[in-house]
């Protein structure tokens, strides 16, 4: 099975990129990034640049990898490590505008809404949501199964319990997640 890449991609020669996967129109995929099989990647994507770290614009960047199945909708960005690989799993969904920082970890079957912003060296573990327009500030682990609700800002002070819902700022649990 072959990959298809949209000619105004920019796909670096260092990337390595598995099989059966759509990289969309004016996508940018950087050097140090891996990307395994059957992703679809959508328009305006960046996959690779440096990190939003000052103090690591100059020392050489960590990579990226990427697992299976995932889907990347129009203009999420996921940044290079810059102390350890920043890594997206399996059947991971990131929707349009979301952003990774460096150093993140996303685990199987989570997803990213749309206008989230993942701060660098957080951990979102299997299962989680992260809904429209929450933030996740850096250095965060979200528990397995985490459902953060939309336009939810998650702190240090934030109490996170497992395969809860969450809402608010500083974010709270509410529910049990269904």
């Amino acid at each position: 099975m072959s990959n298809f890449i949209h000619p105004t991609a920019i796909v670096s020669d260092k990337a390595i990129i598995g099989k059966g996967n759509y990289i969309d129109a004016y996508t940018v995929i950087y050097d140090n990034v891996t990307i395994g099989d059957n992703n679809h990647i959508g328009a305006h994507c960046i996959i690779g640049d440096h990190g939003e770290s000052i103090r690591f614009f100059d020392k050489k960047p960590y990579g990226i990898i990427i697992g299976n199945n995932n889907r990347f909708t129009k203009q999420a960005t996921i940044d290079l490590g810059t102390i350890q690989d920043t890594i997206i799993g399996n059947n991971v969904l990131i929707l349009k505008n979301g952003h990774v920082g460096h150093d993140a970890i996303i685990h199987d079957n989570s997803q990213v809404r749309s206008n989230v912003v993942i701060g660098g060296h957080c951990v979102i573990n299997e299962n989680c949501i992260v809904s429209l327009n929450s933030v996740i500030q850096p250095r965060i682990t979200l528990p397995i199964g985490v459902m953060i609700g939309a336009c939810s800002n998650v702190t240090k002070k934030s109490i996170l319990t497992p395969n809860f819902v969450h809402y608010g700022n500083p974010c709270k649990p509410i529910r049990p997640r269904d």
